[in-house]
């Protein structure tokens, strides 16, 4: 029997024992001790920012983010001031940077079945995009990346959800990555580490924890091999003894290893393959291939920063912790210089005859009437008080401040009154800081562009009817958009003024302005622009047209045809209406039936017929007189409006 109380444990529970296992696990373990001493020491920064950011020590004024200084002791006598003015620094950066960018698909062919093809990406892409919610994953990718200097996200495929998540890592720390080369540019591996419960063992993964201690005699939880059930008890592995609060480690290793059977030949590439093993302690519970990444890894990075020559990014605390400490200490050392002032008032004993030591009682009270002596007097000592420049040396540590971070008054929110009441200074000091925030912007964008192309090749490799279209129809093209409504207004009336003059399309135009789907937009406006009781006036402009164009015996143009091919028998409906909306006028049989304009009949033209003969209506050959008079409609700038045409014919002098 497996006695779990005295740590007896089988010969045969490990599973590592197997040369495959084996062989993995000491390759995985060689690669993260290399990378051990950098993880290590950004450990230590991650708890250094996260002790700015949200202070955990408490002092008797409250939370203090270096309250391990002696000025903070309780019964040391020192005022202590901790000014926790840290998330600022990076909760703007991060609200700024992630501010959604101008996404539109461009299509890989440049034809009318390109653009319809990259219409349906884009409407895959934004659809995607709600599902995972991609806007607040983003927006904590930023805070993370701000804080730490860096974070990453995993893509994998949801076989339940059936199209692609996608997990972020907000703790970095225990994120290792194995660059391909030193340009930094593509991943050979990756290992996430992270501590479970025993129970999560056992549910994740169906594995037993068992408990035992080292040399040093520290307690440690191993695995118990799942085919090992020789009088094993669920209960008293769970509940017999062990250590409530000892987690066991899962290392998450992705890596990456050629073809199998795959041919070597000197000057020739190799194709890998994306392989992913998990580890439970000292139990390998996966190790599987991934073809669907296409010898890719899931991570994909992002950096707050960029450093040449080095594969980490700064943390937005980095420069300003200096600073804002300085403010600390010396806010402290003024408060403590004001305490001393005015703890309490100090005499002294002046005149000729004053003794070396004051008597006992010898102080002023309340309506009392002290006695010195003769010759002497009691003299209030005026203490000693240096002018320091306290707020001006505040407001240099300020301007400091704002020069490394770039975050000016405006964007803490303490502009004065005077800049806030000027739309010129908000523009310049915002335009300011957009140069500032160009670099980790960029950077962000690029982030979000791989995370879309990774998807998408999960996409095209697990539903292959899509392809063809996921894949190789259309690219997302990503433009920073502008951080204030003047900007929006200029970029709207910009791209007004090119769609007017014909240089750009609508479907350009709508792109430009930050529309999601142009083609659903125009739709809309098209059923508008059809509807006779919200735009009357563009129905009849249609009409007139039809009705010109027909009686013309012309072939309708392009677009109106297909226009009313679309909206089929809701164009002819809006028609019927409009003609509804207005008495019906007898005689003029183009206007009873609904949706046509029949050719009147020679007969019935002017001059043909017997009463228009009768009045001389009739000209050579039966064209109009001179002196006919003709109602048509004329469209102007859009707008149908009714002339009535005349003909005179000019007499001439002996004509």
């Amino acid at each position: 029997m497996y006695d779990l109380a005295k740590g007896t444990v089988p010969a045969d529970i490990y599973d590592l024992d197997d040369p495959e296992a084996r062989d993995l696990w000491d390759s995985m373990r060689r690669r993260r001790w290399a990378l051990q001493p950098e993880q290590d020491r950004f450990a230590v920064l991650c708890d250094r920012w996260d002790n700015l950011y949200y202070p955990q020590s408490f002092t008797a004024g409250g939370a203090s983010h270096w309250a391990d200084h002696e000025s903070a002791r309780a019964g040391s006598g020192m005022a202590h001031i901790s000014v926790n003015a840290y998330p600022p620094y990076v909760d703007i950066p991060a609200a700024l940077q992630s501010y959604p960018p101008v996404e539109n698909m461009i299509p890989n062919e440049a034809s009318n079945a390109g653009r319809q093809t990259a219409t349906l990406v884009e409407r895959i892409y934004m659809a995607w995009k709600e599902q995972i919610g991609l806007e607040e994953l983003s927006h904590k990718a930023c805070v993370t990346k701000c804080l730490y200097g860096r974070t990453a996200a995993r893509v994998t495929w949801n076989t339940e959800l059936n199209y692609p998540v996608v997990d972020l890592v907000d703790q970095p720390r225990n994120l290792y990555l194995g660059w391909k080369s030193t340009q930094y540019e593509q991943l050979e591996w990756s290992l996430y580490v992270s501590l479970v419960s025993t129970d999560a063992a056992l549910e994740d993964w169906g594995l037993h924890c068992a408990e035992s201690r080292d040399k040093d005699g520290k307690p440690y939880l191993y695995i118990v091999n799942p085919a090992w059930t020789g009088g094993y008890d669920t209960s008293v592995a769970q509940h017999g003894g062990m250590s409530t609060d000892l987690r066991i480690e899962v290392c998450d290793y992705w890596y990456r290893r050629p073809r199998k059977n795959a041919r070597i030949e000197a000057g020739k590439p190799v194709k890998f393959e994306t392989w992913n093993a998990i580890f439970v302690g000292n139990y390998m519970v996966k190790n599987q291939r991934h073809t669907e990444y296409r010898g890719k890894l899931p991570y994909v990075p992002l950096f707050n920063s960029y450093i040449p020559g080095l594969p980490e990014g700064r943390s937005s605390l980095h420069d300003v912790e200096h600073l804002l400490r300085e403010k600390d200490e010396r806010l402290s050392e003024n408060a403590q210089m004001i305490h001393r002032a005015i703890a309490g008032q100090l005499w002294q004993l002046t005149g000729p005859e004053a003794p070396a030591t004051a008597p006992a009682g010898l102080e002023p009270q309340p309506n009392r009437v002290l006695a010195p002596g003769a010759g002497n007097r009691l003299e209030a000592i005026q203490p000693w008080m240096p002018e320091f420049q306290i707020e001006q040396f505040l407001t240099r540590l300020d301007r400091e401040l704002t020069d490394i971070s770039g975050l000016n008054e405006l964007m803490r929110g303490m502009a004065p009154p005077q800049v806030m009441n000027s739309g010129k200074a908000i523009s310049a000091l915002v335009s300011n800081y957009e140069t500032r925030i160009k670099m980790p912007r960029d950077l962000y964008y690029k982030w979000r562009l791989e995370l879309w192309e990774l998807a998408a090749t999960l996409w095209a490799e697990k539903t292959p009817e899509l392809r063809d279209v996921i894949d190789e129809a259309a690219s997302l093209l990503l433009q920073s958009p502008s951080l204030t409504p003047r900007d929006d207004a200029e970029i709207s009336q910009i791209a007004l003024n090119m769609k007017e003059g014909k240089l750009w399309s609508a479907v350009r135009a709508m792109d430009r302005t930050g529309v999601d789907d142009p083609e659903a937009e125009l739709d809309l406006i098209r059923e508008e622009q059809t509807d006779a009781t919200i735009n009357p006036a563009a129905v009849q402009v249609m009409v007139s047209l039809m009705a010109m164009l027909q009686q013309m015996k012309q072939q309708m143009p392009q677009g109106l045809a297909e226009q009313g091919g679309q909206a089929g028998a809701g164009m002819a409906e809006q028609m019927a209406m409009m003609r509804g909306t207005s008495p019906q006028t007898e005689g003029m049989p183009s206007l009873n039936e609904e949706g046509l304009a029949p050719e009147t009949p020679p007969e019935q033209m002017p001059g043909n017929t017997p009463e228009g003969a009768a009045m001389g209506a009739a000209g050579p050959e039966g064209t109009l007189p001179p002196s006919q008079m003709l109602s048509q409609y004329q469209i102007v700038e859009g707008e149908a409006r009714p002339r009535i045409v005349g003909q005179q014919e000019i007499q001439r002098e002996g004509g």
